[in-house]
């Protein structure tokens, strides 16, 4: 799938669906120091359409985009060369 401004992701499964949303609380976390990196896509199962909205609206203005791939090298890179 694409980056840059995704925040979520929807796919369809033969039993349901499955939303994978960017967890803020994940993308915080690997920010710190000395922390180790996590994938910040957590995916959530529902069985009903309308579940997968009920969710998706409860949550779309709270999420924001991971950071692209040269900030997350950059902050890597940072964080490994201060570790001892």
């Amino acid at each position: 799938m694409g980056g840059g401004e995704d925040v979520l992701r929807v796919e369809k499964l033969e039993n349901g669906y499955e939303v994978e949303i960017c967890d803020p609380k994940i993308m915080a976390a690997n920010q710190k120091p000395k922390s180790s990196y996590e994938s910040p896509w957590k995916g959530y199962a529902f069985t009903t359409a309308a579940e997968v909205v009920a969710f998706i609206s409860e949550h779309l203005d709270s999420l924001k985009p991971p950071p692209d791939a040269d900030t997350e090298y950059t902050e890597g890179f940072k964080q490994a060369s201060t570790e001892e």
